[in-house]
């Protein structure tokens, strides 16, 4: 019986390797996304993400841990042509690494939808899904906790307040909570940790009707949804909780 001839990958050729080099760098560099740059910084594009990464969370989950482990070491000039944002270092290196590496037409492919918006909003949205979901058991948190979570909402408070002050801009929504850290800097530092929950709070619709109109009464419901980040709480959960926190009596009064 014959032996099968392993299938062929198809050949990648120069002019396709120059290309994506092209639009990678323009991914990396736009400053509309700084999401990718960081994420390149930390080393997340030494492997190609797989198919069903980019179709689920586990791309989102990515951009928003940064890995510790494992972190790119540079030569100074590649470090300078980053900062600079020099396309005519960075193009050829990134084609010459490409061809090193073997990258076939398909792992071109995802690394550059890697910066496509509707691969990140899907991402995203499949990340936020648990946030909003009310199917299995709820997290449960232990009732001498409860004032930990109302501690949390009333330090969140004024922070969600100036954010929806804001008026919407270009600028991104962690961009937005770094540039509150000076005057909020626990608070940012906490909503920074949970960047993806409180844009699912954000657009939750839920949310939004329990207090779509006064600033004042919006923050204190994202704050109370937000508070109970820690546990796992749901957005629903969490508002009961803190709410209950808020009608037992001070404990040093006990």
């Amino acid at each position: 019986m014959a032996k099968r001839r392993p299938k062929l990958r198809p050949r990648v050729g120069d002019e396709e390797y120059q290309r994506f080099a092209e639009q990678f760098v323009d991914m990396i560099l736009d400053n509309r996304k700084p999401w990718l740059f960081q994420h390149f910084i930390n080393g997340g594009f030494q492997t190609v993400p797989k198919r069903e990464d980019l179709d689920s969370d586990e791309f989102a989950r990515g951009l928003l841990w940064v890995r510790r482990e494992g972190g790119a070491l540079w030569e100074p000039w590649f470090a300078d042509a980053l900062i600079q944002a020099d396309r005519q270092q960075l193009v050829p290196y990134f084609k010459k690494d490409a061809q090193k590496r073997k990258l076939t037409k398909d792992e071109l492919k995802r690394l550059l939808e890697v910066g496509r918006s509707p691969v990140l909003r899907k991402s995203f949205k499949e990340l936020a899904r648990p946030f909003s979901s009310h199917r299995g058991a709820k997290s449960k948190l232990p009732v001498d906790k409860y004032a930990d979570a109302l501690k949390t909402a009333e330090l969140l408070k004024p922070a969600i307040a100036k954010l929806l002050e804001i008026p919407e801009t270009t600028r991104t929504l962690v961009e937005t909570l770094q540039y509150l850290q000076n005057d909020y800097s626990q608070a940012c530092e906490f909503l920074l940790r949970y960047v993806t929950r409180l844009q699912a709070a954000l657009n939750d619709p839920k949310l939004l009707r329990r207090a779509a109109k006064r600033i004042e009464a919006r923050s204190r419901v994202l704050a109370d949804a937000m508070a109970g980040s820690d546990y796992e709480l749901s957005f629903s959960t969490s508002l009961e909780r803190v709410r209950q926190a808020r009608r037992l009596p001070p404990q040093n009064s006990l």
